[in-house]
């Protein structure tokens, strides 16, 4: 009995969970935001391909 007490008193296991959940939930702000900028980008350099090769023709 006195080491589930011991057991449900730690808090180190609590804290280590909340951090990886910071962890997590910026990733996916820092992922999401850079996807946006890199569509913008992929989407700039096709319409610039699809532009030169209309000149061309």
């Amino acid at each position: 009995m006195k080491n589930l007490i011991t057991f449900l008193d730690d808090e180190q296991g609590t804290e280590t969970v909340e951090w990886v959940m910071i962890a997590a939930i910026l990733a996916a702000i820092l992922a999401a935001a850079s996807w946006d900028v890199l569509g913008v980008a992929v989407n700039n350099l096709i319409n610039s391909i699809a532009n030169s090769i209309n000149s061309v023709l």
